[in-house]
């Protein structure tokens, strides 16, 4: 119950953080192209992980394992769950969830994101076989129904950004439903380091790609540089070890049950800080994809407890 609880309570603070990398990010990409804010974010990431990694193995087991017995020394079977996850889970989908991000608006790319949950419930269908119940039906299409309110009416919608943030959705969710099992044999702060540097040599390859395309400039001041640091070790770092041992330790579909946190967290920090206006048809939006996640994540557990005999809810 212990370790539930603390892997709840850790993937409540990266929800929090993600939220907030929508807004740190809209601020830095004003001054840098994106994959050169992806290629030093990762950069940053990797450092301080490799720092976490050598004060932690301290700890580890002589047999190459640590206290909880998963796996500290990669070999040819992990190193497939690096890749997967290195090139794209984190270097293209986080690069077009920047992208979106830029488009598209911290707000909206932040609620896109949203639909994780849901597009997770469904691959878990043919790759985990996992079953799709009546509440999860229903919690999918009133999520659908709520990026119809927020798309279908017209205004300030971009659709480049919007597209690149329903695309990183869809590969985030796949690389986290196909890394699970990976995640649950070996050391998530290993793997994740390990991963993020995979990752960076990817950003390093798409950044100069990008400036002999567009002949982006980069600017550095001191709120860059404290962005970047931010973007680097807590929306990254720090929120991918966090995510990662969220998902060794519970089902991928109760890792992104508080989802929600994300987008009113990047809402509510993009009003305050930029005074994105959020209207009508935003917040009804909204309101219809927390209610759907929420119902598809939780539905089948109220469910059960109502089918139980009042003298068995308690256990």
């Amino acid at each position: 119950m212990k370790k539930s609880a603390a892997a709840y309570l850790g993937l409540v603070f990266v929800f929090v953080l993600w939220g907030s990398l929508y807004v740190v990010s809209s601020v830095v990409l004003k001054y840098m192209p994106t994959f050169a804010v992806m290629f030093c974010r990762f950069v940053i990431a990797f450092a301080a992980l490799s720092i976490i990694v050598k004060a932690g193995s301290r700890k580890w087991n002589p047999d190459g394992t640590d206290t909880q017995g998963h796996h500290t020394k990669i070999d040819s079977r992990g190193w497939k769950y690096v890749v997967i996850m290195g090139v794209f889970g984190y270097a293209v989908g986080v690069g077009i969830q920047l992208m979106g991000t830029k488009y598209a608006g911290s707000s909206m790319a932040s609620l896109i994101n949203s639909l994780n949950p849901v597009t997770i419930s469904l691959m878990a269908i043919p790759i985990l076989h996992e079953k799709l119940t009546g509440s999860k039906i229903i919690g999918i299409l009133l999520a659908v129904f709520g990026v119809y309110l927020i798309l279908g009416t017209g205004g300030n919608i971009n659709l480049p950004g919007i597209l690149m943030s329903l695309a990183s959705v869809l590969l985030w969710s796949l690389v986290s439903v196909l890394t699970r099992q990976g995640l649950a044999r070996y050391n998530p702060l290993v793997i994740t380091r390990n991963a993020i540097g995979v990752a960076a040599v990817c950003e390093f390859i798409f950044a100069v790609i990008e400036h002999v395309l567009t002949g982006s400039a980069i600017h550095i001041n001191g709120g860059v540089i404290a962005g970047l640091l931010y973007l680097g070790v807590f929306c990254t770092g720090i929120s991918y070890i966090l995510w990662n041992q969220g998902l060794a330790a519970l089902p991928a579909s109760n890792c992104s049950a508080l989802y929600p946190i994300q987008p009113l967290t990047s809402t509510v920090m993009g009003v305050i800080f930029f005074h994105e206006t959020v209207g009508l048809s935003f917040a009804a939006g909204a309101a219809f994809i927390i209610l759907g996640v929420l119902l598809c994540l939780l539905g089948g557990m109220l469910f059960s407890r109502r089918k139980k005999p009042a003298g068995q809810v308690r256990g």
